[in-house]
């Protein structure tokens, strides 16, 4: 019945891939747990070898990394079930029933995402403060409001879709860097009339980076954004439309010059970071600086 995707790079996983076991037994389904390893250390290769001799667990570690895209459609493919449910490896579930309130939702043609949770206190190292309140304050947001807001987004660290869907339109493969994968699949989903809803079903998210690493991550994953918008959906209003970022940058690009975003972006993106790394970080702050950095991008 069910087909659970875990894509791993550099985290261990015996915890979620335990919880997850322990659920699925007690509902007494059909199901497998698929664990790929996309090139992780040597250390994290041998803790997560540990859950190999679970039963209905899948344990593969790869040659060579391939990719957020590429991994989640090796491991969507090679699935037996009829359903398949990817969770990022950073992740627990919130709810005793976290499986049973995915399969509850199932219906034909229906992509299912679950949200994503934050611990409510704040992380004691100041360096991934950072990540902990733009996730509590931008990303752990309720079904109602996804429903309402987010059109044919999708979240990939955790959402469920059918194999015989997934077959037909999986993650593109030509985003090759970090970041918005998830975007244009759900696009794509939204483009052929699949139903897109929200759920309240979280996974906590564990894995917060430190913030520089978080600022890094995020500019690559604007420059992915760029190239969907340029190279992969180049002429495409809508989708510019959908995307929140794009509809605001396009707005803004109206009363203000893309010269006058990257001067500002060379005069203060020092200050902002500064901020953003700080105890203190604003998030309309980090807002503009995301906006100025991509009107920088070529």
């Amino acid at each position: 019945m069910l087909s659970i995707n875990i894509p791993v790079y550099n985290y261990e996983v015996g915890e979620l891939v335990s919880q997850l076991a322990e659920q699925a037994d007690d509902m007494q389904i059909v199901y497998e747990i698929r664990v790929y390893d996309d090139g992780s250390e040597p250390g994290i290769k041998l803790q997560n070898r540990k859950i190999s001799v679970l039963a209905n667990v899948i344990y593969v570690e790869l040659e060579q990394n391939l990719g957020r895209s590429a991994i989640r459609n090796k491991m969507g493919m090679e699935s037996k079930f009829k359903y398949l449910l990817f969770i990022d490896a950073d992740s627990l579930p919130v709810s005793e029933d976290y499986l049973e309130n995915f399969i509850e939702q199932i219906i034909p043609n229906r992509v299912i995402c679950g949200g994503t949770a934050y611990k409510p206190e704040k992380p004691a190292e100041q360096g991934k403060y950072l990540r902990w309140f733009y996730g509590t304050n931008r990303e752990a947001i309720p079904a109602k409001t996804r429903n309402r807001k987010k059109g044919f987004i999708i979240t990939s660290n955790n959402f469920l879709i059918e194999k015989s869907v997934f077959e037909k339109l999986h993650f593109r493969e030509d985003l090759k860097t970090y970041g918005h994968e998830d975007t244009l699949l759900g696009y794509d989903l939204f483009r052929s009339g699949i139903e897109i809803i929200h759920i309240d079903n979280p996974v906590k998210h564990t894995g917060l980076e430190d913030s520089l690493v978080f600022i890094d991550k995020t500019k690559t994953a604007l420059k992915s954004l760029h190239q969907i918008v340029h190279q992969i959906l180049p002429g495409d209003t809508v989708f510019v439309q959908q995307v929140h970022f794009l509809n605001r940058y396009s707005a803004i690009t109206k009363y203000f010059s893309r010269a006058f975003l990257r001067l500002f972006y060379k005069l203060f993106h020092r200050f902002i970071e500064r901020n953003l790394t700080g105890s203190k970080p604003g998030l309309f702050l980090f807002d503009l600086y995301k906006l100025c950095f991509y009107s920088t991008l070529k």
